[in-house]
């Protein structure tokens, strides 16, 4: 529910007094010209300065598309299955043969999927998911060709950028809506998300946004829209505005590239059951280090043929440091079947039965090499 809120006059006028300046600051670096208020106050107005997201808004807002995730649902009225709408979101075509990649959540649970394009629905089907990563590639099976988006580089993507985000919040009544923003941070990290580093934003990402496009001022695709914060400031809960997620191009392009052409994505696996450990920094003589706590581990995985066991602290992988879970996800599902990776663990003698009170013994720190395997995979 939106609720608007009227500031008090003061503050308005300040407001207006910045934007005055602004627009004299900018009517300096080109064209001016004069606007007199009513009130017979005279200032200048920008000439000839044109918009830098026109441009792109106008060469990539026909590879964005809606998703309508549709279901059968038992009608009381007429007495049958009908399809109904459930959820509504966004889409980018990704080739000319009518992919589109989305957000997994947006198809989760479909019977039927439709793809809005320029004010017309089109019949689609589920290409694969990825649940993981919270993707899914839909193809149009309708004869039609759709124009594919140019694909960016997440190496290029900065802190400050411009962001410009098109999709349908809310739905087909708002279809084609382009908001514009930063890149507020990189590689950000979600507890209870998947195992994304996602691209932060301050440009506004509404209900029906997720899984379209977020681009940088060349039209270039370099996120896909996921998820927002947001909290109305109630019940001693901080209000939040402006923070919204978006799943950067380098883990896009894999994703939807196995997508396309098996279907599924398919990783390898260590073979245990992981939780994020809270600690110091490294290694120190009575303290245990932050880390990633192994709790169980497979019986003829390639962890357990590596020698891991229950009780190890993964501190490194490949010589890089690793504090949670996640970070040891997103490196083990960057590499393929048949790689070796380098686990550096702590080994603490009788950890799993120490208590709170208990000093920490000093611990051994060893390196381990993993061959990785598929699940499956003679485990």
């Amino acid at each position: 529910m939106a609720i608007m809120k009227r500031e008090n006059a003061p503050a308005l006028l300040a407001l207006g007094a910045v934007l005055t300046i602004a627009v004299w600051f900018l009517s300096a670096q080109g064209g001016s010209s004069e606007a007199v208020y009513a009130q017979g106050e005279v200032v200048s107005t920008l000439e000839g300065v044109e918009s830098p997201f026109a441009a792109v808004a106008e060469r990539v807002m026909p590879c964005v598309v809606g998703v309508s995730n549709r279901a059968n649902t038992y009608s009381i009225v007429s007495g049958r299955t009908e399809l109904v709408e459930q959820a509504t979101g966004s889409g980018v075509v990704i080739t000319t043969q009518g992919h589109v990649v989305t957000n997994y959540h947006v198809v989760e649970g479909a019977s039927d999927v439709q793809v809005l394009w320029q004010d017309q629905y089109l019949s689609a089907e589920v290409v694969g998911v990825d649940e993981l990563t919270d993707l899914a590639v839909l193809r149009v099976t309708e004869n039609v060709t759709l124009p594919a988006v140019q694909m960016g580089s997440a190496e290029e993507v900065r802190v400050g950028d411009w962001a410009i985000v098109i999709g349908n919040p809310l739905g087909q009544q708002f279809a084609d809506t382009v908001t514009v923003g930063v890149i507020s941070a990189l590689n950000r990290e979600l507890e209870d998300s998947s195992i994304v580093k996602m691209i932060q934003t301050d440009a506004a990402i509404n209900s029906g946004n997720s899984g379209g496009g977020m681009f940088n001022t060349k039209g270039e695709l370099i996120g896909i829209p996921s998820l927002k914060f947001s909290t109305s400031g109630e019940d001693g809960v901080a209000s939040i505005e402006g923070i919204a997620m978006a799943i950067p191009m380098d883990v896009v392009g894999p994703v939807v590239s196995s997508l396309i052409q098996y279907g599924k994505v398919t990783r390898p696996k260590l073979g245990i059951s992981v939780m994020t450990l809270r600690g110091s920094e490294e290694p120190t003589d009575g303290r245990i280090p932050a880390g990633v706590y192994v709790s169980a581990v497979t019986k003829g995985s390639p962890a357990q043929k590596a020698g891991i066991q229950v009780d190890d602290i993964i501190i490194r992988v490949d010589g890089e440091r690793v504090m949670r879970h996640t970070d040891l996800t997103n490196r083990i599902a960057s590499h393929a079947a048949g790689d070796s990776v380098t686990l550096t663990i702590v080994r603490i003698p009788g950890l799993g039965q120490l208590t709170v009170q208990d000093r920490i013994p000093s611990g051994e720190t060893l390196d381990v090499t993993v061959v990785l395997e598929l699940p499956g995979e003679n485990t």
